[in-house]
């Protein structure tokens, strides 16, 4: 049965058209299919490569990303240590400043205490002596008749006189 085809001609042209088409097919996408196949696919291979090599520089830049993240914590820690340090220093400084001007505050308040309690001693003293002239004077006057009075001015004067002798 598959013999007798063969004996057909309309079946040799059919066959024949078949291979003819075929080859046709064959040689376009040996000459025009192919080579684009080809082409796209190095591109895309291009493209791959491209990608590939775009990741590992985004690697490295991620991996030098985290290195400058770790110095940058590492020089944060230590300014924020020099920070606390200074701060330390500056705030014994101020309670060392503030402590030697209140003891001068202190020299200077206990000095100028000690003038007001000289000049409030003597005022109570010059006071007092001349209220106890005042009062002696009244009792000189009432008690001490004018006799008496000369013979006292008398031996003042001579022990005055005995005294520069």
């Amino acid at each position: 049965m598959f013999i007798s085809h063969f004996n057909d001609v309309v079946f040799l042209t059919k066959l024949f058209d078949f291979i003819v088409f075929i080859t046709a097919i064959v040689l376009v996408y040996n000459k025009y299919g192919k080579p684009a196949l080809v082409s796209y696919q190095e591109s895309q291979n291009r493209k791959v490569a491209d990608a590939i090599a775009h990741r590992d520089l985004l690697e490295a830049a991620v991996a030098t990303a985290r290195a400058n993240i770790d110095q940058a914590t590492i020089d944060a820690r230590r300014m924020i240590g020099v920070g606390d340090a200074q701060a330390a220093r500056l705030v014994e400084s101020e309670i060392a400043a503030a402590r030697e001007h209140a003891e001068r505050i202190a020299a200077h308040a206990a000095g100028e205490l000690e003038r007001e309690r000289y000049r409030v001693r003597r005022q109570l003293f010059e006071e007092t002596v001349e209220s106890a002239h005042a009062h002696a004077q009244e009792l000189a006057k009432h008690e001490i008749d004018a006799p008496k009075q000369r013979s006292l001015v008398e031996r003042v004067i001579d022990r005055l006189e005995g005294s520069h002798a």
